[in-house]
């Protein structure tokens, strides 16, 4: 591995440091967002059966004792539920927002990492290259195939380590987004649901 990132010159540095943060942060972020799952179907259900029995303390110690988003947005609504509908929504607006930046946190270095991956790459490849041209210039010739074999190696070297970064990557930041816009619909299904609970009540 060692002779491997040698051979690929000096641009391989960013690009092995670029590696190890985006595992870093793809592990951080699917133990984060696994951490928060829930059962939210079961946990609307109980909370329909709580508020239903007229039971709004019950029903806010649910949600605060559940994890995830989804919990916090109904705990943000059941806290408010004796106030106007709007600002009962407003408040469940506000909590959203807070849940998905947490949920969205640190995925732009993702995004940064499949876009540089790829163009340091491209760069190893051309400065490989050149290396090459310089020694062809410096033996008039290709006489010495070994010494041009190391530009090109560290022309193709980088390349390919490039996009083996940038492609699970790439694949692991489309699989947690789609993670997240499912949170983020069942946030906005599930206070739904409460607002309708709260309205059928006549708390507002």
């Amino acid at each position: 591995m060692v002779e491997f990132i040698v051979r690929g010159g000096p641009v391989m540095i960013p690009l092995v440091f670029l590696s190890v943060l985006a595992v870093a942060v793809m592990l951080e972020r699917f133990w984060f967002l696994y951490r928060t799952k829930t059962d939210t179907e079961e946990l609307m259900e109980d909370v329909k059966l709580s508020l239903g029995q007229g039971k709004v303390l019950e029903a806010m110690q649910m949600t605060k004792k559940s994890r995830g988003p989804v919990a916090s947005v109904l705990s943000a609504g059941i806290a408010y539920y004796d106030r106007d509908k709007e600002e009962i929504k407003e408040r469940m607006h506000e909590i959203g927002r807070e849940e998905i930046h947490r949920m969205e946190r640190r995925m732009s270095i993702l995004d940064t990492i499949v876009t540089i991956s790829p163009l340091l790459g491209l760069l190893g490849t051309v400065t490989g290259i050149i290396k090459s041209f310089n020694v062809m210039a410096a033996l008039d010739g290709i006489d010495a195939p070994a010494a041009l074999s190391v530009g090109i190696a560290e022309a193709l070297i980088t390349t390919a380590t490039g996009l083996l970064i940038a492609i699970p990557t790439m694949a692991a930041y489309a699989y947690l987004n789609s993670i997240i816009d499912r949170n983020t619909a069942d946030m906005t299904r599930r206070a739904n649901e409460l607002l309708a609970v709260l309205e059928s009540r006549g708390e507002y």
